[in-house]
């Protein structure tokens, strides 16, 4: 899935950008060709020439809750992506470290294609864990403090609503929390946005499920994935002190 922004209090379908008013570290990326081409992962490797480990402090911090991404939770195990949060009782109150990666290279319009497992306290993909309250799960575009941002995110404490959110710098977005019929913390789903000039159209599992034509973004972005903390009632919910897993079993672009 870099500046300084304000921490706001996120509310329930805010995105990640609107959670908080940290602008992120940006790494210098190359824009992928936009002839019609498809770049894919399956994560059998990371591969350092295709993705950075975020190491900078978490936009998350707020009195009681400190810490920072941390590039030893990023991990690949039998051909998935393992993202970790892991929040423990400190001096602070609690103290979190985060997991989160972004594309070297940059995309644009196109079709972006995400398997992924919400997290929960299992690391195995074959094995379901526990979903806990107090974190989310974000697969993302995202470039210049939000000039562009596609959002795919779950929360802990509703784990069977998707959030999608588009930002067109961080005055302008168009947001939906949408309800389904699966838990993203028990197992995997695909989910899907193509993102065009006029309109991002959003998929679960094929089936069109939210689009939107306002605020669109036009600047080529990084894509994003991350897991990280919260304790707020209304966006994430509450703390829970542990472990928790994202994984990530693919991820695909195709260009328009």
């Amino acid at each position: 899935m870099i500046t300084a922004r304000t921490v706001c209090t996120a509310l329930l379908g805010l995105s990640l950008v609107a959670c908080s008013g940290l602008s992120r570290p940006e790494a210098t990326g190359v824009t992928l060709n936009p002839a019609s081409v498809t770049w894919s992962e399956t994560f059998d490797t990371l591969d350092g020439a295709r993705w950075i480990k975020s190491s900078w402090g978490g936009f998350w911090q707020q009195p009681g809750l400190t810490g920072t991404f941390d590039p030893a939770l990023v991990s690949v195990r039998g051909g998935h992506l393992l993202l970790t949060l892991n929040v423990q009782t400190c001096a602070a109150g609690l103290c979190a470290r985060a997991a989160e990666v972004k594309s070297a290279q940059t995309f644009g319009f196109g079709r972006y294609t995400y398997r992924f497992r919400a997290a929960s306290t299992s690391a195995s993909p074959s094995r379901s864990g526990k979903v806990l309250s107090g974190n989310v799960s974000g697969a993302f575009s995202y470039v210049d403090n939000s000039a562009t941002e596609i959002d795919l995110e779950i929360e802990g404490n509703r784990p069977r609503t998707l959030n999608a959110a588009v930002w067109n710098t961080l005055s302008s977005k168009d947001a939906g929390a949408l309800p389904t019929g699966v838990n993203f913390g028990q197992t995997f789903q695909t989910l899907t946005y193509e993102w065009r000039p006029d309109r991002i159209t959003y998929f679960l599992n094929g089936v069109r499920v939210w689009e939107t034509t306002k605020d669109v973004p036009q600047q080529p972005a990084h894509i994003m994935l991350n897991v990280w903390p919260t304790n707020s009632a209304g966006w994430g919910g509450l703390a829970t002190t542990g472990t928790v897993y994202m994984l990530v079993d693919s991820v695909q672009f195709e260009a328009f």
